[in-house]
């Protein structure tokens, strides 16, 4: 529901105080950013967030925004003494073709800044920020495309380009384009819980939490709501390293448990046995480079963890139906 200012207002309860989100966009800004948070944090209040979320897109000037995708939006003006939560800025090209340029927008963007509880940059939205003064010092990431180019013109920033997203301090930065959803997500689960992001990233069918940089692979959605559960750092060492010969025993040392209480309680909480979700751990692995590199077979094999090219085919065809030929191919 909105208000007549047209922000998202939530059903809150008066004794829970909405957190207040404030999307700042400006021209040439890229859709996406600033479209795929919000529809994150509006998700997470139609499945149960508490306190929820009113998400409002403002602008300096108040008027009508025109997208780098060649449409224009309607911004209501910003009040630079709004006590804001959470400040997002997304990217896009405007961040190099006007806003970072003009000084009026830095000064009040810097101000904004520090007046809210979270900054959030999107994309390229971190050229904003470090014009405010808002990266001196601190790490951050941006698009992988962008990432030389920050590090060039802001030497005082630590651009640590294999990121998907970093957080230093009340300064939160993301990788490009959807890795900004990616960010969201792990908003909502420093605001609530694992099991509130899951069913956010269930709802708009992304991973809650991809591992790796920005040339990464996918988490299998299947074991994202484990990660708030005893074996989310098995899970993840899991990830990590899907070519050691992880076996059961191994596995249960790790997680601290007796060989029969691992395999009994992962089961209760994964909601699948160790070695099916290592399987489904290296057959998404071994999807990945089927769809995104041009290796030989037999070497997809090896870097997913498979002892030979039958048994990773055998294990692409049980979880997805298709033999890695016709997975790539179809792609």
């Amino acid at each position: 529901m909105r208000n007549k200012a047209g922000e998202f207002m939530p059903n809150s309860s008066p004794k829970m105080p909405a957190r207040q989100v404030t999307i700042l966009v400006f021209d040439g800004v890229q859709p996406i950013d600033f479209s795929g948070p919000a529809q994150a944090l509006i998700t997470a209040n139609e499945e149960g967030a508490s306190p929820q979320y009113v998400v409002n897109v403002r602008a300096f000037t108040g008027e009508k925004i025109q997208t780098a995708s060649g449409f224009s939006i309607n911004a209501e003006p910003i009040d630079l003494d709004l006590d804001i939560d959470t400040l997002i800025i997304p990217g896009g090209p405007g961040v190099h073709d006007g806003a970072q340029k003009n000084s009026e927008f830095r000064n009040a963007l810097h101000q904004l800044c520090e007046r809210s509880k979270r900054i959030c940059s999107i994309c390229t939205g971190a050229f904003l920020l470090a014009q405010a003064g808002m990266l001196a010092n601190r790490r951050a990431v941006t698009h992988w495309r962008s990432c030389e180019r920050l590090s060039h013109e802001f030497p005082d920033v630590q651009v640590e380009s294999n990121s998907l997203f970093l957080k230093d301090g009340k300064v939160w930065t993301s990788a490009g384009v959807t890795a900004g959803i990616d960010l969201t997500l792990a908003l909502i689960q420093e605001d609530h819980d694992a099991t509130l992001a899951a069913k956010v990233a269930r709802r708009l069918v992304v991973y809650l939490r991809r591992p790796g940089g920005q040339n990464q692979y996918s988490e299998p959605l299947s074991l994202q709501e484990a990660s708030g559960t005893q074996y989310a750092n098995l899970l993840q060492q899991m990830i990590n390293k899907p070519e050691f010969s992880w076996t059961v025993e191994h596995m249960a040392s790790i997680a601290g448990q007796s060989l029969r209480s691992f395999h009994r309680q992962f089961k209760e909480e994964v909601g699948t046995t160790p070695s099916k979700a290592l399987e489904k751990i290296r057959t998404e692995l071994a999807r990945t480079y089927l769809h995104t590199t041009n290796m030989r077979m037999k070497q997809i094999a090896t870097k997913a963890g498979f002892d030979s090219e039958d048994s990773m085919r055998d294990a692409i065809v049980r979880q997805f139906g298709l033999s890695p030929k016709e997975m790539r191919e179809r792609f």
